[in-house]
């Protein structure tokens, strides 16, 4: 009966969210997102059916989640590409160790957090945690993208076992997989909320060096000279950094006064008069939307993507 239940309501929503026709009209629903039916729906809808136990509720309550989920279910899986993507540079940072472990078991890919970030962990912890997870997720109390840092606080939990054990993607994959039922909730968010306020840091902490000059090399060098004593020591001082200057001894992807690479705390460098090349980390557009309360509908992540800009910032003080 339940079965059924559920059956209908799904086929309710591929109706309500279908587009208008020359035959057909959808006056319910003037912007549908014509997601058809995709598996892993029924996992969203099964939890708000068994709470409400009312049909026309959880329809109307499934349809509100959906408008969160649907970058989930988009055919070219471009929303799924994109949370992997930044959860690729989430690890990156709060745990380079790991990051190139998995580098070596060619897991950078992160496909054994897919089926996780599809359903909201709906399949991996006890059904009342489910519950508990989910109402915790849609405060956006510390960030809309928490769930990443749940996946991060997963990783983070069983790091020691990845790191000396599994040594190919096909062993990361079966180990992950195997964790479903048996991931503990409590424990799980607050590794989750303790890796935020550490990645919440460690943006702040980039953002305030971004804020100080570069020093002046060449003044350093010459002060330094006189203090140790002579006008030889600073024409000494002064040819060693002219060679310096010269010698090709950074590599071709940090030439330039403003380039920056595709590492997720990129490389800007900045050059000035007399001034030896410095470095300055900066973070990339798709960390800081981690910092965001705002919750990212289809309709904006296509926008962000065409417009290649981020999708808003939460008021932290951060710049983009």
């Amino acid at each position: 009966m339940h079965l059924e239940q559920l059956k209908d309501l799904l086929l309710t929503y591929l109706e309500y969210d279908t587009p208008s026709t020359p035959t057909h009209t959808n006056a319910s629903n003037p912007t549908p997102q014509n997601l058809g039916y995709v598996q892993g729906m029924s996992d969203l809808l099964a939890p708000l059916y068994a709470v409400f136990q009312d049909d026309a509720v959880a329809f109307w309550a499934f349809v509100g989640f959906m408008k969160r989920m649907a970058r989930n279910f988009v055919r070219d899986q471009t929303g799924m590409r994109a949370q992997l993507t930044t959860l690729d540079q989430l690890v990156q940072i709060l745990d380079p160790a790991l990051y190139t472990h998995l580098q070596s078991a060619d897991s950078t890919n992160f496909f054994f957090f897919f089926r996780m970030l599809l359903v909201w962990y709906k399949r991996e912890f006890a059904w009342s945690d489910v519950l508990r997870l989910w109402e915790g997720l849609w405060t956006d109390y510390l960030s809309s993208q928490f769930h990443l840092f749940i996946a991060m606080s997963i990783l983070e939990k069983h790091r020691d076992v990845i790191m000396e054990h599994l040594k190919h993607f096909d062993e990361v994959l079966k180990y992950v997989n195997e964790l479903s039922g048996s991931i503990e909730l409590e424990g799980t968010m607050v590794r989750a909320e303790g890796l935020f306020r550490r990645f919440e840091r460690t943006v702040e902490m980039v953002d305030r060096q971004g804020r100080f000059p570069l020093p002046n090399v060449g003044l350093m060098e010459r002060g330094e000279a006189k203090r140790l004593g002579g006008l030889k020591d600073v024409k000494t001082l002064e040819e060693r950094a002219k060679g310096k200057r010269k010698s090709p001894q950074r590599n071709s992807a940090a030439v330039g006064s403003s380039s920056v690479s595709d590492s997720p705390i990129g490389v800007a460098v900045a050059e000035g008069e007399g001034v030896e090349k410095e470095k300055v980390k900066v973070i990339s557009s798709e960390l800081r939307l981690l910092l965001s309360r705002k919750v990212i509908e289809l309709d904006a992540l296509e926008e962000g993507i065409e417009n290649g800009a981020a999708i808003g910032t939460r008021a932290s003080g951060l710049k983009d």
